[in-house]
């Protein structure tokens, strides 16, 4: 997908993508038992939800997401809770 121009269709494909990050970070925040089973260990945990901030920062930096007049709340919230969550 273009991040130039992108059509409407792709925008709401980056906010479903956006979502996901956000539902997989805030169930790591309220239990990581899954994702330690998953990723081995606290340092691999760290380094998905480090990814997944990630996504949400350059996504919500893109023109397009700026544009967007949805919500961004639970993108930063998002965000917020997974760096602490890194952070420890």
């Amino acid at each position: 997908m273009s991040n130039d121009n992108p059509t409407a269709a792709q925008i709401n494909a980056h906010f479903s993508a956006m979502d996901d990050s956000v539902n997989l970070i805030n169930a790591t925040v309220a239990d990581d038992s899954e994702a330690l089973r998953n990723f081995g260990d606290a340092s691999g945990v760290n380094l998905m939800i480090t990814r997944n901030t990630d996504h949400l920062e350059i996504q919500l930096g893109r023109d397009w997401a700026i544009a967007d007049n949805r919500s961004k709340t639970s993108y930063t919230d998002a965000i917020t809770a997974g760096k602490s969550y890194v952070a420890g």
